[in-house]
């Protein structure tokens, strides 16, 4: 590794680390600021709280990198531009590619670390998480729990299961409902491929069958009919296990099971997807950022390249928020929702580049 190298990969690193403590710092107060009410209302001690935000602080990472590098790569080109330190290098005989590798080794290392944590820290850590929130902010509830790739809710004299929840839309798919007594022996079983709940809380089941073990055993199969089950969809909703509680292969398992099963799982095929476009989003941001910094270096100062930085985050941030949401809707593909915006904002990095040094 070059004296050069190490130099530049040193300043973004610092820049990029000095970034990032201030945009989760911000989260955190932000976040605080939002929950504060539910905490102290549910009696959440000092402790628990610094337990909360200590375990978000994976994911808080994860979400926040592709900002900071924006804008760390601005500010750390437009400063060392301001300097005339490229014309020296340039000077030395060294390409665009050469002076500005180290910049995007730095983003790739970004992207590595933001991989790393969303694989082997975050699942659990965001577990953890949710739990204390479940516990401080809605606290009574009982909650599905995920297992075997499904969920299942324990009632009084009964237990529920399905293989997907649709929470807006109050629906699960491959519902069973066991109904047992005190002695835990198993009276009526009932299978559905969907359930959903009405206003009046009644449930509607739909192709599926009922069979009663204290009668012929005969299963009675049904197109729609209605149960009035003592618990409630609102179980399964709160237990939810969210695609940032799992891994790859975790997720990669569920959506492989459950669409095997023949049940639509597109918006889990998404975040599937993006277990790798986000985090690769820090390399393709800093393809962005490089030429923006470079535009009238001598006249545009700190602040202004992190005001630029800010702006182009939002933009990108929006674009990657209506792609993905669109994917978990069903209006594109799950591949092309979560690479989409990678692509299009690679492409605009490499003609801006091209143009830069045209």
């Amino acid at each position: 590794m070059t004296i050069l190298t190490r130099y530049l990969l040193r300043e973004l690193l610092l820049m990029t680390a000095a970034c990032l403590a201030g945009f989760m710092a911000l989260y955190i107060v932000i976040d605080f600021v939002e929950m504060a009410d539910k905490l102290f209302r549910n009696n959440a001690t000092l402790t628990e709280i610094l337990r909360y935000y200590l375990f978000s602080i994976p994911q808080i990472f994860i979400q926040v990198s592709p900002v900071a590098v924006l804008v760390a790569v601005l500010a750390t080109v437009s400063l060392r531009a301001r300097a005339g330190e490229f014309t020296a290098i340039y000077s030395m005989g060294a390409s665009p590619l050469r002076a500005f590798a180290p910049l995007v080794a730095g983003c790739a290392l970004v992207s590595v670390l933001s991989l790393a944590s969303s694989e082997i820290v975050a699942p659990n850590a965001n577990r953890k998480a949710r739990e204390i929130s479940r516990l401080r902010i809605r606290p009574g509830r009982v909650a599905a729990q995920f297992s075997m790739n499904r969920y299942w809710l324990r009632g009084g004299d009964s237990i529920l299961s399905a293989q997907v929840i649709d929470a807006p839309n109050l629906t699960l798919s491959g519902f069973q409902y066991l109904d047992i007594d005190r002695d835990f022996r198993l009276v009526r079983r009932i299978d559905a491929k969907e359930a959903a709940v009405l206003p009046g809380g009644t449930w509607l089941l739909r192709g599926g069958q009922e069979r009663r073990f204290d009668a012929d055993l005969q299963p009675a199969p049904f197109q729609e009919k209605k149960f009035a089950f003592p618990e409630t969809i609102q179980g399964f909703i709160d237990g939810e296990t969210s695609p940032k509680e799992m891994n790859y292969r975790e997720l990669s398992g569920y959506v492989r099971e459950s669409r095997n099963r023949g049940y639509n799982v597109g918006r889990y095929e998404v975040d599937l997807h993006a277990k790798f476009s986000y985090p690769l989003l820090n390399v393709i941001i800093g393809l962005i950022a490089i030429p923006m910094a470079l535009r009238a270096p001598r006249t545009v100062g700190l602040w202004r390249s992190v005001g630029t930085g800010l702006l182009i985050g939002f933009i990108c941030w929006m674009a990657l928020a209506a792609s993905l949401s669109m994917g978990r809707k069903g209006l594109l593909p799950p591949i092309a929702a979560a690479w989409l915006p990678d692509l299009l904002f690679a492409l605009a990095g490499v003609l801006l580049l091209r143009r830069r040094h045209a």
